[in-house]
């Protein structure tokens, strides 16, 4: 379909803070982020600004998601008993968050506009038996050979100064890379990831609460980045783990 308000595009600031917090005092138009796709561009943008992704390649991004992003609208695809239990594919290609990464990841590559930016990107959605909460696997190719070490240093030279992304990945424990129900409630968005050694491929994984970060909090992130105020203001409750 047409995009209904095309005459705003150009006005609108995309409200990822952490992608565009420069542009957004003073604005006064911002356009709300996708909860999937927030997830997917913090996740990636590190390596997209590094020029190590192989273009020539696809980007594979699956995105489990809870009940509640698809809104208040009560539909037979959210009523409890056949809600209970589901891990369903509802969405494996065509979602409109593809749009956005295409967008996002695109200008962290460097390109001017969406049509310079030349990756094909694959993009499913799969519906599980949460409430709140999104974890993006995503499967990127390098375009060259890097280590472990050189990408916690990437990763943490992105995110070291920001308030609500945290670097999740531990050797041993239940919680090695990121899991959406410890975020229930919260703004924070975690980002993991492993290299593969048989292949230049990285698996980028990132969880939020798609209530939170992914939605509303998110707004109210960029909100106090319009108005100059403390960017946490209202935002730091830890969650609400465990539940």
């Amino acid at each position: 379909e047409p995009h209904c308000a095309s005459h705003l595009l150009e006005e609108a600031v995309y409200g990822l803070p952490e992608l565009h917090r420069a542009e957004l005092p003073g604005a006064t138009l911002v356009s709300g982020t996708g909860c999937m796709a927030t997830a997917a561009i913090l996740g990636l943008a590190p390596l997209y600004r590094a020029d190590l992704v192989d273009s020539a390649l696809p980007l594979v991004v699956e995105a489990k998601v809870g009940s509640s992003a698809a809104g208040a609208t009560p539909g037979p695809g959210s009523h409890h008993p056949d809600r209970s239990g589901a891990v369903r594919s509802f969405q494996p290609t065509g979602h409109r968050h593809t749009a956005e990464l295409i967008q996002e990841l695109g200008r962290a590559a460097g390109a001017r506009s969406s049509g310079e930016f030349c990756q094909r990107i694959a993009f499913s959605a799969t519906a599980v038996e949460l409430v709140r909460g999104v974890l993006i696997t995503a499967h990127v190719f390098l375009n060259e050979r890097v280590d472990e070490r050189a990408l916690w240093r990437l990763y943490r030279e992105a995110y070291q100064h920001e308030p609500f992304i945290r670097l999740v990945k531990e050797r041993s424990g239940v919680y090695r890379y990121p899991e959406p129900k410890i975020l229930a409630g919260s703004n924070y968005c975690d980002i993991g990831f492993e290299l593969d050694p048989h292949q230049q491929r990285v698996v980028v994984m990132a969880a939020l609460d798609n209530l939170v970060k992914g939605a509303a909090g998110n707004a109210v992130q960029a909100l106090n980045c319009m108005c100059d105020w403390d960017e946490s203001l209202g935002l730091t409750f830890p969650g609400l783990h465990p539940i």
